[in-house]
């Protein structure tokens, strides 16, 4: 497996656990946006850290510096109607699936932006995806 692969999959497990985690914030009816602040400076704390250990120093363009304050209000918004969603009896076996639809839009942006090739393995396989989640949320 190579190591983008073996990537991914960290954040396939990491982004699984973190979404229960909004679940479980939900569930116990906690004030959405303090739950966001200490997930937001924790998520700040470790890129610090990262850094440190990487000894890289802070270097973005400004461009990129924009992207990443969209990145962040396009999250946060992400995050705040998960929570409130479960914090409204949501069942994560619905939820979950719905939420992660935006896999297709993801694809389409790559597509569409860095010209990535769309093979009819990709799309057979984007379909199946895409039918599992319709089929899990029911």
């Amino acid at each position: 497996m190579n190591t983008s692969i073996s990537l991914a999959v960290v954040s396939l497990f990491a982004f699984g656990v973190g979404s229960f985690l909004w679940q479980v914030a939900g569930a116990n009816q906690v004030y959405a946006p303090s739950y966001m602040i200490v997930e937001g400076l924790t998520f700040a704390a470790v890129g610090i850290v990262i850094h440190v250990i990487n000894k890289q120093g802070f270097s973005l363009s400004y461009r990129m510096i924009g992207y990443g304050a969209l990145g962040g209000v396009l999250a946060g918004i992400a995050v705040y109607a998960l929570i409130m969603a479960f914090s409204m009896g949501g069942a994560g076996s619905i939820i979950f699936p719905i939420s992660r639809l935006g896999m297709v839009v993801s694809v389409i942006l790559a597509v569409l932006i860095y010209r990535e090739p769309v093979t009819i393995t990709k799309l057979i396989g984007l379909g199946l995806g895409v039918s599992s989640i319709v089929v899990l949320s029911r």
